[in-house]
């Protein structure tokens, strides 16, 4: 009797490891597991990290590991970038979106 009772608590355990398992793959990466320069690349994203799902996440670090990983002229260059497209209007921004969509067919 004891004997089953194992078998039985030895099956619910492995169902329910088998179960756990994919949830526990699908959970986020911890904000404080990025390193210091990723986070700081990252702080706009800080607040809402959490929220996002894994797959966003991690693009975002892989993202932020490029981008650390570029000669100091070429984040400059990233830098300047990025802030002339902020000053953009909503329009020149759509214009742009449509020419890069152009160029990496």
């Amino acid at each position: 009797m004891q004997r089953r009772g194992a078998r039985i608590a030895l099956l619910l355990g492995c169902l329910l490891s088998a179960f756990s398992l994919p949830v526990l793959a699908e959970r986020g990466i911890p904000w404080n597991q990025l390193t210091d320069g990723e986070q700081e690349v990252l702080q706009k994203h800080r607040r809402s990290w959490s929220s996002y799902d894994r797959g966003e996440q991690s693009r975002l670090q892989r993202g932020a590991r490029s981008y650390l990983e570029l000669p100091r002229e070429k984040r400059e260059a990233v830098r300047r970038k990025r802030d002339e497209y902020k000053r953009m209007s909503p329009e020149e921004r759509e214009r742009l979106r449509k020419q890069y969509s152009r160029e990496r067919r």
